[in-house]
């Protein structure tokens, strides 16, 4: 009898919407074929994702407006917003969590099983393709000998530390284990502190889910974009969950604050106008808002950015500030001060009360819960945090000369009045003059000088800084020194992770994979985890 050749014919794993593995081949004609289904492993390493600032979608617990990011056009519908609509709906007392946002379609695993990993919580206009690509390039069984691991046993990627490429022991040792990709979103209009705890019950409530479905689990990777990663940290170090945590991914990473913060909370975001619209167009838009949410403030520039970020200057005169590395007494809490963070005019654009008495209480009162927000809040975690990074730490940041961003934020004097800098930093900068209405708003301050009607205008500068276009370059690289493994890489801020973007933003994602096969190297640690025949 001649012998029969036999041909493999692959049956795609698919998922159910417990995110359960099954194998579905339908009934055919005899032949010499052989069906081959690829093993989903059954030791569970979940990834969770944690999103940036502004990256989570959130809703009012009462009647109010929802922050949903899923396309351009929900978060055009923020454009006609103005300071008072964001005062009233942008509040972090009245909003929570909205889990609802828009879920990838046509993926193996089915919607259902997306949105109990959180999904719907952050933002999918800015994550959405990278979880796709994540989940797709961690869960590549039926790829197991051309996958993005596989290649990177042999791609070079450029990082100034553990640039070592992926081992055989190591990527085999990956593929015995499931990275099922999580998303964690919180509110980013609340304290970071507040934030991390509800990381540290989501890490709970994963690790719980897994064990309690038979499968083996002990402790999960994060993955972090900007302000996320200040989230993780205080997560994992200030709350205690390190040892529930293999370890961290760091994206972009304001690590010690940015100055674009003051930038934009004195003149608005800057960059293209749609996006400024959106997150807020000038100081009265993003002070009503900023002014009452400690997680933006926190990213403030901190004691570790170093003395002398802020500027102003006429003519061959400057001051520089920070001098004595308290930056909350010497600028963010300046009352009265035209190059204060805040304008106490600006706090609180519902105040309308015409009384002059009745308004100035009103307007003390709100300096007060701002004044304290900077101390108990925003002071205190910058020094909970300061150098404190898990031992399982690798990075990357954005450094291009391309995308410049403030390292430092001056205002500089359009003509010289012949007056001293120190007497022009104690003038006011009122919103009426005379009148007629001046733009106090954006790129100008007209100061009155304090002694008699002389006035300058001051504009603030340009970008000046290597960086992303949000992070400067001091900033993300500032974790470097505790990482395992850390890439610079000309990516830019919000779409670090986006394989859409380009080569940069893949570069990004490649680092990340590798990182987290390095990562979970670490299972070896727990007997529970490990394989007989790796023992």
């Amino acid at each position: 009898m001649a012998e029969q050749s036999t041909q493999e014919r692959m049956i795609p794993v698919r998922y159910d919407e417990r995110g359960n593995p099954y194998w579905d081949s339908r009934m055919s004609p005899p032949d010499d074929s052989v069906g081959v289904c690829h093993i989903v492993p059954d030791r569970i390493v979940p990834v969770i994702f944690v999103p940036g600032v502004m990256g989570s979608n959130l809703r009012s617990s009462g009647e109010g407006r929802r922050w949903r990011m899923d396309s351009v056009w929900t978060a055009l519908s923020w454009i006609w917003a103005d300071a008072k609509e964001r005062k009233r709906s942008l509040r972090p007392e009245t909003m929570e969590v909205d889990d609802g946002g828009k879920v990838q379609r046509k993926m193996s695993v089915p919607r259902e099983e997306l949105r109990r990993r959180g999904w719907g919580e952050i933002a999918a206009m800015s994550y959405s393709a990278a979880l796709r690509w994540l989940e797709e390039n961690l869960n590549d069984y039926e790829n197991c000998r051309d996958g993005v691991r596989v290649k990177l046993m042999e791609q070079a990627l450029g990082a100034e530390l553990g640039e070592a490429t992926l081992t055989e022991d190591e990527v085999r040792l990956s593929y015995r284990y499931r990275f099922p990709v999580h998303a964690c979103g919180y509110n980013w209009l609340d304290d970071n502190a507040r934030s991390a705890r509800r990381l540290g019950e989501r890490i709970d409530q994963v690790l719980t889910r897994y064990r309690n479905e038979g499968k083996r689990c002990e402790r999960v990777i994060l993955v972090t974009h900007s302000m996320g990663g200040l989230v993780a940290r205080y997560c994992s170090e200030v709350l205690g969950y390190r040892d529930k945590i293999y370890g961290i991914v760091h994206g972009v990473m304001p690590a010690i604050g940015a100055a674009a913060v003051y930038r934009r909370m004195k003149s608005g975001t800057e960059g293209g106008w749609a996006a400024a619209q959106v997150m807020g167009a000038d100081a009265a838009e993003m002070t009503a808002v900023l002014s009452t949410a400690p997680g933006p403030l926190q990213l403030l520039p901190t004691p570790e950015y170093g003395n002398g970020w802020l500027r102003i200057r006429s003519g061959a005169q400057e001051v520089s500030l920070p001098r004595h590395g308290d930056p909350y007494s010497e600028i963010y809490t300046v009352r009265g001060k035209w190059w204060g963070l805040c304008d106490e005019e600006l706090v609180n654009p519902l105040n309308e009360e015409r009384d002059v008495n009745r308004r100035k209480a009103e307007m003390d009162n709100d300096w007060k819960v701002f004044s304290r927000i900077i101390q108990a809040q925003v002071k205190s975690f910058h020094s909970a945090i300061s150098s404190c990074y898990h031992p399982h730490t690798h990075a990357f940041c954005g450094d291009s000369d391309k995308k410049k961003t403030y390292g430092t934020v001056s205002w500089q004097q359009s003509s010289d009045e012949g007056k001293p800098l120190d007497e022009w930093m104690e003038g006011t900068a009122p919103h009426e003059w005379g009148r007629r209405r001046i733009n106090q708003l954006e790129e100008d301050r007209v100061v009155l000088h304090p002694h008699g009607n002389t006035q300058a205008r001051f504009s603030i500068s340009g970008p000046d800084e290597a960086g992303d276009g949000t992070v400067p370059r001091r900033s993300g690289m500032a974790p470097k020194a505790h990482c395992r493994s850390f890439l610079r890489v000309a990516v830019e801020h919000e779409p670090a992770y986006n394989p859409e973007e380009g080569k940069t933003s893949l570069l990004a994602l490649h680092f990340t994979v590798r990182a987290i096969v390095r990562i979970a190297q670490r299972v070896r640690e727990t007997s529970t985890m490990m394989y007989d025949d790796l023992r």
